[in-house]
């Protein structure tokens, strides 16, 4: 038996549902200050896609994730590659970057910068973003409609407070563990027997967006 197929009833497996809303609670009340921590939200978002390799989520096959080369040259803006295959069998190197900025100086400069993604070995680009803060066109920087143009090829996928909240309550239950008394494979076993993972929207839309 694998610790996927542990039952719900298991003691621990509801200690893991008892870390998830213990956390959730804790940050809930952050929420807002914490829509624009780009670096935690995708050290979350990195989390729950690890979980996902070799599994197969709105007909795309998740093969690996990595990091972004040259770095140097990224300096973390690209968060990270997810590396897909279709069902056409063709392999596809998605960068995701999460842009959950407001202000339109630092948007423009990343923007700019994200107009050549394809110099980074990536096929396309997946734009996590605030739909909020895509909604008045006219204030948008004039290189963000050009990077979701169909020449360019950048995805807008919106995320969302929930979406958010999810990321971070499953980043902070990871690094509690020890103060819950669980375990990584039990946190795993719970995602999967509640399907949090592959039900996921944010992730499917990810998937999604890598075949367009």
């Amino acid at each position: 038996m694998t610790s996927s197929d542990l039952p719900l009833s298991n003691p621990d497996l509801l200690a893991v549902g008892t870390a998830f809303a213990v956390e959730r609670q804790v940050l809930t009340p952050e929420l807002k200050q914490s829509i624009e921590d780009k670096e935690r939200i995708a050290a979350g978002l990195l989390l729950c896609l690890s979980m996902t390799v070799g599994q197969t989520i709105a007909d795309v096959k998740i093969e690996g994730l990595d990091r972004i080369y040259p770095p140097g040259r990224n300096q973390g803006l690209i968060d990270f590659k997810l590396v897909c295959r279709l069902p056409t069998q063709a392999q596809v190197q998605l960068g995701i970057c999460i842009l959950p900025f407001a202000d339109a100086e630092v948007v423009s400069t990343a923007c700019t910068k994200l107009l050549v993604y394809k110099d980074f070995g990536l096929d396309r680009l997946c734009l996590i973003r605030p739909s909020d803060l895509m909604t008045n066109v006219r204030q948008l920087p004039t290189c963000l409609p050009k990077l979701l143009s169909t020449d360019i090829g950048g995805n807008f996928i919106p995320l969302k407070s929930n979406d958010v909240l999810f990321l971070l309550t499953t980043l902070s239950v990871f690094q509690q563990k020890q103060q819950h008394g669980i375990t990584n494979e039990l946190i795993f076993a719970y995602l999967s027997k509640e399907e949090l993972l592959v039900k996921n929207e944010l992730i499917k839309s990810i998937l999604v967006s890598a075949q367009f």
